[in-house]
């Protein structure tokens, strides 16, 4: 997948990893992703071949203790105010970083065909901005996370309140105007907020941010010998 997205002729390009446990979130929550993020054995010692592999290509893998792989893009999202920017994913979290200058691009067949996702996907995907992605998945909450939503509020729901008051902060301090769900959200107002915290993407603070992410050239002494490692083809950038 990756030598075919190198075929797109980017000029820049980083992949992200994410770490073992635990993560900075999990000081928050020790529950949070806790059916996800224990990497099994065999991928923990993939990741430093599939680090090795993005490096030979040219690409810059980035990797830190205590964070998340959605940590390290929106860091570099934000280091890199001007840049045109392509997220490649299937996870729709990263749909709050969407923006006039950054899309998703969702595999569907690979990287042979991807949907790109922009502002008007989001409000299809959500009926929400970006920005308030974190609010409505405070409300819904997101099973695939281990994070709760509050009974009762579904995806319609939560994209109709946050119609009337932008952010969750800003609809519990008008519970009086929600008669029917207002008591859901009252008790679990610590938990929304909570929720908030977890759902958001945001920069954080690592040793390198600063990293030129131009794309490298190709090791191909080092494709050689990641093959003779691994029984994997080395291929060239841009095969199938």
């Amino acid at each position: 997948m990756l030598r075919g997205l190198l075929g797109r002729t980017p000029t820049h390009a980083a992949v992200a990893f994410t770490a073992d446990p635990p993560l900075r979130k999990h000081a928050w929550d020790p529950k949070y992703k806790i059916n996800h993020y224990e990497h099994p054995e065999e991928i923990k010692q993939q990741i430093p071949y599939a680090m090795r592999w993005a490096a030979a290509l040219g690409v810059h893998p980035f990797l830190y203790e205590g964070f998340e792989a959605d940590d390290l893009i929106a860091t570099l999202l934000s280091r890199h105010p001007t840049m045109e920017a392509r997220i490649i994913t299937s996870d729709r979290d990263f749909y709050q970083l969407i923006s006039e200058r950054a899309r998703v691009l969702h595999p569907v067949r690979g990287t042979r065909e991807m949907r790109e996702v922009d502002l008007r996907g989001v409000e299809a995907a959500f009926g929400v901005r970006p920005a308030q992605v974190p609010d409505f998945k405070a409300l819904v909450g997101d099973t695939s996370d281990d994070i709760p939503g509050v009974p009762g509020i579904g995806p319609k729901t939560a994209a109709a309140l946050l119609r009337l008051h932008p952010t969750v902060e800003e609809l519990l301090e008008h519970l009086d105007e929600i008669p029917r769900h207002g008591a859901s959200l009252a008790r679990m107002r610590n938990r929304i907020l909570l929720n908030k915290r977890l759902a958001t993407l945001a920069p954080v603070e690592v040793p390198d941010p600063d990293r030129d992410l131009r794309l490298g050239r190709v090791d191909p002494a080092e494709l050689r010998a990641l093959q003779d490692e691994t029984g994997l083809p080395a291929g060239e950038p841009g095969a199938a």
